[in-house]
């Protein structure tokens, strides 16, 4: 399972060049979760509780979930061998996810709201022994360790703490996380401060929204509920998990709650997607909303430096594997991958050969943007499968100046999608960045490659 632990978690974290000109920031950062495996942040804690279900010897795990969740855990527990079962809300099934199709799956549809599929769900793993996911309440610890690690990448890239953190409330696992995080990199005297904490609220009717607002230091109602409108007009509700550390979380980080609504969230993915050809879905527009209200009310100045958490942000990327006729001339390719690879790069000549021969039986992968190229791999078949890997990959890069924005951890699922993970690569033992990327994506140094100097 070590291969899937190093795909899930240390994600982008990008640093934008229109948008935060468009809400007033001079650094904006955006934390690319979409990049998980199955696109959304809760990868990271189903892996440890898929982990901790194995390791107390359960057999099946059952999670309530409205989707995500239920994916992430679903997708985890198929490679650990766990049968998995997830209560959803009736009516809330799409059937066009294969996630649910998946050997080992069954969803159970029950009630009309989260909170009836999350008591049934609970009443289930009761009654048949099954390991209870449904993280942040018997397993609040690994939730909130898990999270904080998302804090200590953000200062690993950074080299300090920001000024802000956005996120959004949903059931308030993420802000206890990222608070426990950052005031154990304080702690540890790391980092000199911890930032303010900014949490996006969808309405202003929840009731650490409300006690905030009052100035209350308490919260009177330990079963707090987050209800809030989705795109669509439908309620969406959350059992906030932990409301009293929450707002403790975001006293003592010095952040607020800041209400947004419907449209301002609705505009914000389209000026996302416009301004950065990134994909935010609801909650990620709705924390880089909360950003813009920030400034517009004076609780965040324009000289700081902000990181909003995108639970499912991605870039507008289109990989696809590109014919020789979609070239005026490999030439035109090759000089691609001397802007791509620079000093890492081949001469010409070699560059040239190993374009022809992966056009003739191996494949050629360009990553595109807004139709423009950034990114590619160029991959050759060898004439053997088993004394070394059928595939390699012989140049794999990106531009630089379209940000870090995971083009080539995407390259690299593509590319092991392609060869069914039978594929090696070389690398220049020099190029540290490429082979921390290679690392993650579950490769290892298997030998170092000599060649004879003539």
């Amino acid at each position: 399972m070590e291969l899937l632990k190093q795909r899930i978690g240390h994600t982008v974290l990008y640093k934008t060049v229109r948008i935060n000109s468009d809400i007033g920031v001079e650094e904006l950062y955006l934390k690319m979760e979409g990049l998980n495996p199955t696109g959304h942040m809760h990868d990271r804690v189903a892996y440890y509780l898929v982990k901790e279900a194995v390791q107390l010897g359960y057999k099946t795990i059952v999670v309530a979930s409205l989707g995500q969740l239920g994916e992430s855990i679903a997708f985890v527990a198929e490679r650990f061998g766990l049968a998995c079962r997830v209560v959803m809300p009736e009516g809330s099934v799409d059937r066009k996810k294969r996630w649910f199709r998946e050997p080992g799956v069954e969803i159970i549809e029950f009630g009309s709201n989260y909170g009836e599929a999350y008591r049934k769900s609970r009443e289930l793993a009761v009654s048949n022994n099954w390991y209870d996911a449904n993280h942040g309440y018997s397993n609040c610890c690994i939730t909130d360790n898990v999270y904080a690690e998302i804090a200590e990448e953000i200062v690993a890239k950074l080299g300090n703490s920001p000024n802000n953190v956005y996120c959004f409330l949903s059931n308030g696992a993420l802000i206890t996380g990222l608070h426990l995080g950052f005031r154990s990199l304080w702690r540890r005297g790391l980092i000199q401060r911890i930032p303010k904490i900014m949490v996006a609220c969808a309405s202003d009717d929840n009731p650490l929204y409300l006690a905030w607002q009052r100035r209350e230091t308490r919260i009177k109602d330990q079963k707090a509920i987050n209800r809030y409108k989705g795109m669509s007009k439908n309620t969406i509700e959350y059992n906030i998990i932990d409301p009293q550390n929450v707002l403790n979380a975001v006293y003592d980080s010095g952040g607020a709650f800041i209400t947004v609504a419907t449209s301002e969230i609705r505009d914000m993915i389209t000026l996302t997607r416009s301004r950065e050809d990134l994909k935010v879905a609801f909650r990620g527009a709705a924390s880089l909303a909360a950003c813009a209200a920030a400034r517009r009310h004076g609780i965040a100045e324009a000289g700081e430096n902000s990181v909003v958490i995108l639970e499912e942000g991605k870039n507008e990327l289109n990989i696809r594997q590109l014919a020789e006729e979609d070239l005026e001339n490999i030439e035109q390719l090759a000089d691609y991958v001397d802007r791509y690879l620079g000093k890492y790069g081949d001469d010409r000549q070699s560059v040239l050969e190993a374009i022809r021969v992966a056009f003739a039986g191996g494949f050629v992968l360009g990553a595109y943007i807004s139709g423009e190229m950034k990114g590619l791999a160029v991959v050759i078949k060898l004439p053997v499968s088993v004394v070394m890997p059928q595939y390699h990959l012989v140049y794999i890069g990106a531009d630089i100046k379209a940000g870090s924005r995971g083009i080539g951890t995407r390259l690299m699922d593509a590319i092991r999608r392609y060869t069914d993970g039978n594929f090696s690569l070389h690398v220049d033992v020099e190029n540290k960045k490429a082979i921390r990327l290679y690392e993650k994506m579950g490769l290892k140094k298997a030998y170092y490659r000599m060649i004879a100097i003539k």
